[in-house]
């Protein structure tokens, strides 16, 4: 029998971005920033 792997990225896709989360409960704008912001 062959097998096979999936993975799915779970942040952002099925749950929320967890440091956006943080970001607003420290106060820390930084925190918000995830791989789509960046170049």
């Amino acid at each position: 029998m062959k097998q096979s792997i999936i993975t799915l990225d779970l942040e952002g896709v099925l749950v929320p971005e967890i440091w956006i989360a943080v970001a607003e409960k420290t106060g820390i704008a930084e925190l918000r920033r995830t791989t789509r912001d960046e170049p």
